[in-house]
């Protein structure tokens, strides 16, 4: 069937995009944009700054300097909570990834009403709020002796995450085909080594997915380890950068070198995802291909 000259054109009229709607969008696009970013600005404009500037903080600085940078990453108290901030992310994502995939991989296979069941219950759990716990955790841990311990930490940060770890793996989890486990069963293999050598290596992105929002959440944590980590040899980068702000009789510290101890914390979190992304990127093209 042959369509017309004047009949393309009138196609082409009715699905050709709104000009007006289309420079509507980018203009709210620009505007969420800069509203984004105005912080950032802020704290990265108030960094190259001396303490004595008092010029409005949008405006660019009378001087430049990288002092408030140099004191940032020479100081002893931001080096040793980056250090106690590292391990307590390596620990969360370690104990997170691995027991939450296999009990998504159990969830997963398992079938039938108890594990509906189980997985109504996870997803009942995600939706409680984590500070709504507070003060039964602490108490709890208080109880058990687990305080100024890193380990105790990532444990009890691990344990709030686990429920929406358990809910990605469970849902990409479900989509493999069943017969790879019998194939590997048939081969001789168990359940942990089917786990790790067959379906883990294929969540590949949702993996690095969930290791980028458990490592910000737990390098961005501020409640528990405030109450955990009364220890400042403990304290992470969060409980280091807010203590760099605090305010003594209504007047600031040093706001500038705050700045940079603030933008110093964020390289980590910026550099992982800089490393992880092109992963997340290439699951996605593979799963559009498959």
């Amino acid at each position: 069937m042959k369509t017309s000259a004047s009949g393309k054109t009138k196609m082409k009229e009715i699905y050709a995009p709104n000009q007006k709607v289309k420079a509507g969008v980018y203009i709210i696009a620009a505007f969420l944009v800069i509203l984004y970013l105005l912080p950032i600005y802020v704290m990265l404009n108030q960094s190259f700054r001396y303490v004595t500037d008092l010029t409005p903080r949008l405006y660019l600085p009378e001087k430049w300097t990288l002092e408030n940078y140099i004191e940032a990453f020479t100081s002893s108290s931001l080096i040793g909570s980056f250090k106690n901030s590292i391990v307590l992310v390596a620990e969360v994502c370690a104990v997170e990834i691995v027991l939450g995939g296999i009990a998504a991989y159990g969830l997963a296979r398992a079938g039938g009403k108890v594990s509906t069941t189980l997985r109504t219950f996870n997803i009942c759990i995600m939706m409680i709020p984590s500070l709504s716990l507070l003060v039964g955790t602490y108490s709890l841990m208080v109880k058990f002796h687990m305080v100024n311990k890193i380990w105790a930490l990532a444990l009890q940060t691990a344990a709030i995450g686990m429920s929406s770890t358990m809910f990605f793996y469970t849902s990409f989890i479900i989509s493999i085909p069943k017969d790879l486990d019998e194939a590997a069963a048939i081969d001789g293999a168990g359940i942990f080594r089917t786990f790790f050598t067959i379906i883990l290596p294929q969540l590949k992105p949702i993996t690095v997915t969930r290791l980028i929002m458990i490592a910000v959440g737990a390098w961005n944590s501020y409640a528990m380890p405030s109450y955990l980590l009364t220890d400042t040899s403990k304290s992470t980068v969060i409980l280091t950068v807010r203590k760099a702000f605090y305010t003594a009789y209504g007047a600031v510290q040093n706001v500038p070198l705050a700045c940079a101890m603030c933008a110093v914390a964020l390289l980590p979190v910026i550099l992982l995802y800089i490393l992880l992304q092109r992963y997340i990127i290439e699951g996605q093209l593979d799963s559009v291909s498959k």
